[in-house]
């Protein structure tokens, strides 16, 4: 199965970046072994931590640095973040 999108990102009518919806995923699971941290590069210098188990509302919404709301689909955090852009 070939991995989906694990970031949206809103830009502005300037093309700047306003908001982002990523996904928090869980260990990265090959068979019967499970990996909390998994190499981003062949030389393993950049290292991603994963948590243990993804929590509930595994979307993140953010504007900005601030985290405005989590949701168990995409779509439904790309509305948070709308929504918190109409807001602010």
């Amino acid at each position: 199965m070939t991995p989906r999108t694990l970031e949206w990102i809103g830009f502005n009518d300037a093309g700047e970046a306003i908001a982002r919806v990523v996904r928090v995923q869980g260990p990265l699971s090959t068979g019967w072994r499970s990996f909390p941290a998994v190499a981003r590069d062949p030389q393993a210098r950049v290292v991603e931590l994963r948590p243990g188990e993804p929590p509930d509302g595994a979307w993140l919404a953010c504007v900005g640095g601030r985290v405005v709301g989590r949701a168990p689909v995409p779509l439904q955090a790309v509305r948070t973040a709308e929504a918190a852009l109409d807001e602010g």
